[in-house]
């Protein structure tokens, strides 16, 4: 309450009845002065205090005593700087792998993987025999555990001196000429190999069903090889029988074509019992695993 210039006039030379609303609204003023004055202490305190909170936090985001800074990062922090993680230790799995898996050549030259049937129908399968877009039909398909009698001349004691354990013969003919395929097994390699190099003079011929008879009167074409513990052979000739005496006859690529097709088949042999072998070494892991 002011008792001085801009109060109530009661006083000396005033009004000797105070103003009591003037007073009560001078009052009333005060307080709401005070209010406001403790209101905004409180303010600037919690500004402050929730400044200081911030910077704490702020220095904590930088590695516990970085310095803060209202500038953009330019980069990431380096390797030193970064938090690191403790080591976990990495998980440990017993080593496993698969056996190297088969080639299809070690089945054709070891006896010992080498155990798919050995037959005329099932090696010769198929009614034809097609070579480089060359087509020739099946007419006969024989085999024999007595290799000498699929054999002429000298070819006979050959194949039983080397020990041939069966000799699979098949027949095609195509465009007026005939050829005799026959593939002969072995115990192994070595003698496959012997019985090539001394085959002499030839393969019989097989005449079966609608074959016509060839190579009766000489002129044939012959072919020998080997491969694995396999040697093969071809005998060629003309469909009516006439001597061949051509440098690039029919019945020469007829004797050809059979010994090509001998070796695809000896080789498709192979790769039928690898991938028969590699398909249980995985069956076999799967069941084990």
């Amino acid at each position: 309450m002011s008792f001085g210039q801009g109060g109530p006039a009661w006083g000396p030379g005033g009004s000797q009845t105070p103003d009591w609303d003037a007073l009560a609204a001078e009052a009333e003023a005060g307080r709401r002065r005070k209010r406001w004055m403790i209101v905004g202490g409180a303010a600037l305190a919690a500004a402050a205090i929730g400044t200081v909170v911030a910077l704490a936090i702020v220095q904590q985001g930088n590695g516990g005593g970085a310095e803060a800074t209202d500038e953009p990062s330019a980069s990431l922090p380096d390797d030193k700087s970064a938090p690191s993680d403790t080591p976990q230790p990495e998980p440990s799995f017993e080593e496993t792998s698969l056996p190297p898996l088969p080639k299809p050549r070690e089945f054709v030259t070891d006896a010992d993987k080498d155990i798919a049937p050995f037959e005329a129908e099932t090696f010769y399968a198929g009614d034809t025999m097609t070579v480089d877009g060359r087509t020739y039909t099946r007419t006969a398909a024989s085999g024999t555990d007595n290799c000498a009698e699929a054999a002429a001349g000298s070819l006979a004691s050959v194949l039983t001196e080397h020990g041939c354990g069966t000799l699979l013969r098949a027949t095609y003919v195509a465009d007026g000429v005939v050829v005799t395929v026959g593939v002969a097994q072995f115990a192994g390699e070595e003698d496959a190999r012997a019985a090539k190099e001394a085959a002499a003079p030839h393969l019989a011929p097989l005449i079966a069903g609608e074959t016509p008879q060839f190579c009766g009167r000489g002129g044939c074409r012959t072919t020998s090889n080997y491969v694995g513990r396999y040697a093969y052979f071809t005998i060629a000739g003309n469909a009516d029988g006439s001597p061949d005496s051509g440098e690039e006859s029919r019945a020469l690529q007829a004797a050809r074509d059979g010994n090509d097709h001998a070796f695809h088949r000896i080789i498709q042999r192979g790769e039928t019992q690898a991938s028969a072998s590699a398909s249980a070494l995985v069956e076999e892991r799967r069941r084990n695993g």
